[in-house]
């Protein structure tokens, strides 16, 4: 199966080399990345297996920029996965992923990791949250009409779209993958659109665009990450 990681960026140049580095590091061999940035802040550029596509034309709204990032994977992929700009994934994250839509429509992840301040990986529960570890098949995405043109709550919006068409749900948890999505909250140069308010996507189209290189930086215990064992209850 053919699958690319798909992403949306806004000013945040350091974690997305973060990210891209992730990419990288996968040990899915089919696989491609698509970044979609509407700040105008990079060259658009492209490597091994992924491509930055870069306007300085801001999309209406959050919904709009997710279906146009997803418009630009390749005509042959059979599934996409979400991947945040800010957020951190373990090698086997694509693996995982593919290894959880050939058995349903949908791969939605019950756990999710966040880091401590000592570099080690909690593990807490999603509750059905989380966004930015879902997979789902493109057809299916495409039959329900993609993301809803909003700012907030688009995620969950899609959800109910699939929920409404009857969409097979898998948990790669329950595969034995061990959690592989790294929830980034707070840090240096961060924010949430979640935490911003319901005018959050306006306020951040406010913001200084200033041009930018992309470097992928391998994120810290990257490949011998310590999981703290236990599962909590969701704290974000």
């Amino acid at each position: 199966m053919r699958i690319p990681a798909v992403c949306y960026t806004y000013l945040r140049p350091r974690q997305l080399g973060q990210m891209l580095k992730c990419f990288i590091e996968q040990d899915y061999p089919d696989r491609e990345l698509i970044i979609l940035d509407d700040a105008g802040q990079y060259n658009s550029q492209e490597g091994n297996r992924w491509k930055l596509v870069s306007i300085d034309k801001r999309y209406p709204t959050l919904g709009d920029k997710r279906n146009a990032a997803a418009d630009l994977v390749s005509d042959d992929v059979e599934a996409l996965a979400v991947w945040d700009d800010d957020d951190w994934y373990l090698p086997w994250a694509l693996s995982a992923s593919v290894a959880t839509l050939k058995i349903s429509q949908w791969s939605r992840p019950s756990v999710v990791l966040h880091e401590t301040l000592k570099g080690e990986l909690r593990q807490h529960r999603t509750g059905g949250l989380f966004h930015g570890g879902w997979a789902y098949h493109r057809d299916m995405f495409l039959k329900v009409g993609g993301y809803p043109s909003k700012n907030n709550g688009e995620d969950q919006a899609l959800a109910r779209r699939f929920k409404r068409k009857g969409l097979v749900q898998s948990d790669p948890i329950r595969l034995d993958f061990d959690p592989f999505y790294i929830y980034k909250w707070g840090g240096r140069g961060d924010y949430h659109l979640s935490g911003m308010g319901a005018d959050g996507y306006e306020k951040l189209g406010m913001r200084v665009r200033e041009k930018a290189s992309l470097n992928p930086i391998l994120p810290r215990n990257y490949h011998n990450p310590t999981i703290l064992p236990g599962v909590n209850q969701r704290i974000f």
